[in-house]
C-alpha cells in the first residue's frame, strides 16, 4: 500500500492560555471556528473531486488497473489527500461504490419499490426503470466496474451484493411476480425479467461509442434515454 502522511498545522498556545492565529496568504485574520468550517468544506471537495476521479479511474482500468497515485492526478490532489480521507485503494474501492450505488439504492427503496396499498405494481415498476435508466446513463462506469468484479468473482464483489444488490433484487423481482399476479407485467421467470431490465437499461451506456457507430445516435441525450425507456415498457408490460 502506497503511503503518506499529512500535516496539518494546529494553533500554538502562548502563554497566557490565548490562541495565536495564522494568518492566512491574504493577510486577514479568521477566527479558528471559521477556519475549522471552511476546513470542512474544503475536506468535503476533496472527497467528492476524489471519489469522482476513483470511479472513473475504476470504471476504465478496473481494480488492479488503478492506483491511489493515479486517482490523485485525476482529482488533481495530493496523493496525501487521498490517502488521508480514504487511507488504501481497497477503502477508496468501497466509499466509491457506496457513494454512486447506496444513494441511488436507498432511492429505489424508500421512493420507488414502497409497496404502496392503493398503488398497482405496474405504475412502481415503472418509475423504477425510469431512475433505473437514468441512474445508468450518469454512471455507465458502474456497470463496467461490477462487470469486471463479476468476471473475476472478487470479494469487493460480494461486498456490494450483500450491502446493496440483494436488497435491490429481491425487492424489484417482488414487484415483477406482483405486477404478473395482477395481470400487467408479462409471464416468466421474475429474476430473469430483472436482468432483462438492467441489460437493456445498463449496458447501451456502458458501450456508448459502438452504440453510436452502428446507430448514428448519442445514447446520453435525452431523446435516447426516453427511447430505452419506453422500450423496456415494451418488453415488460402487458
Amino acid at each position: 500500500m502506497e503511503k503518506g502522511t499529512d500535516y496539518i498545522a494546529k494553533p500554538v498556545r502562548e502563554n497566557r492560555g490565548r490562541v495565536a492565529v495564522r494568518l492566512p496568504d491574504d493577510g486577514k485574520v479568521e477566527s479558528p471556528k471559521r477556519s475549522k468550517s471552511k476546513k470542512g468544506r474544503r475536506g468535503d471537495d476533496v472527497r467528492e473531486r476524489v471519489l469522482k476521479a476513483a470511479l472513473q479511474c475504476f470504471g476504465a482500468f478496473g481494480f488492479e488497473g488503478t492506483s491511489t497515485r493515479a486517482v490523485a492526478e485525476r482529482a488533481d490532489v495530493t496523493h496525501t489527500l487521498v490517502l488521508y480521507h480514504f487511507k488504501s485503494k481497497d477503502l477508496l474501492w468501497r466509499a466509491t461504490m457506496e457513494n454512486s450505488i447506496g444513494n441511488y439504492a436507498e432511492a429505489v427503496i424508500d421512493d420507488d419499490i414502497t409497496e404502496r396499498p392503493t398503488e398497482h405494481a405496474a405504475a412502481e415498476l415503472r418509475r423504477f426503470i425510469e431512475r433505473f435508466v437514468r441512474f445508468s446513463a450518469e454512471n455507465p462506469q458502474v456497470h463496467r466496474i461490477l462487470t469486471m468484479e463479476s468476471n473475476q468473482g472478487t470479494d469487493r464483489l460480494q461486498w456490494v451484493i450483500d450491502n446493496f444488490l440483494r436488497e435491490h433484487f429481491t425487492r424489484v423481482r417482488d414487484l415483477i411476480r406482483r405486477g404478473q399476479m395482477e395481470g400487467s407485467v408479462r409471464e416468466g421467470d421474475p429474476a430473469r425479467l430483472y436482468y432483462h431490465i438492467i441489460g437493456a437499461g445498463g449496458t447501451p451506456f456502458t458501450v456508448s461509442m459502438e452504440y453510436l457507430e452502428f446507430t448514428g445516435r448519442d445514447i446520453f441525450s435525452e431523446t435516447e434515454i426516453l427511447r430505452t425507456i419506453a422500450f423496456i415498457y415494451e418488453i415488460v408490460f402487458i
